[in-house]
């Protein structure tokens, strides 16, 4: 399992200009022939299926909610207490199935982000992201009910992100294209210069 920091490890734009410099790389590294017609469609094809951005199915509203029991040191209850003592306390774990990679829901979207109490986690064997709620022994009605808030200002926050994957998407193609475009001025130049020196 690895913690995760849900809607706000990085911007949405950065991963955009990334993945535009990875298909002007990859195609500034494609062979002439990958450039002819019959050839052409089947390339960029596969480079649009590797790029294409799909965040994982959640359904956020929905998700199972399981008690289970951890140690932790006391003093992350009590300050100041002896770091060495450790207690049981019952931990409120919401799990979320998904399928699809989870990095995408680390981008930020363009609407505002509600604050966590718990922590998330993804469990890419299980296919399942969890939020944990460490401190529900101390406050059990005040988790679920902050929970609850919380869980229904995130969805907004989903949908926003699934909207910037869609436009992403849409514009793909002619992130290609122009990657294409400029592949094939870079051979004709070369062309040019090695007829002007022969």
């Amino acid at each position: 399992m690895q913690k995760i920091r849900l809607f706000s490890q990085y911007d949405p734009d950065a991963l955009i200009l990334k993945t535009r410099k990875e298909v002007q790389d990859q195609v500034g590294q494609w062979p002439e022939e990958y450039l002819s017609s019959e050839k052409l469609g089947e390339h960029v094809d596969a480079l649009k299926q590797r790029h294409e951005m799909f965040l994982p199915d959640i359904d956020f509203a929905n998700g199972r909610a399981v008690m289970i029991e951890r140690i932790y040191p006391l003093s992350v209850y009590q300050p100041g207490s002896k770091p060495d003592v450790k207690v049981r306390v019952n931990v409120l774990i919401y799990k979320y199935p998904f399928k699809a990679q989870t990095y995408l829901l680390g981008c930020r979207p363009p609407v505002p982000v509600p604050d966590c109490e718990g922590e998330w986690y993804a469990d890419q064997i299980n296919q399942e992201i969890y939020l944990e709620y460490p401190q529900y022994d101390k406050r059990p009605k005040k988790t679920i009910i902050a929970h609850n808030n919380y869980i229904a200002q995130l969805q907004p926050c989903y949908v926003a992100l699934q909207d910037e994957a869609r436009r992403f998407n849409a514009g793909l193609d002619s992130m290609i294209e122009e990657a294409v475009l400029q592949r094939r001025n870079d051979i004709d130049h070369m062309k040019r210069l090695l007829s002007m020196l022969s």
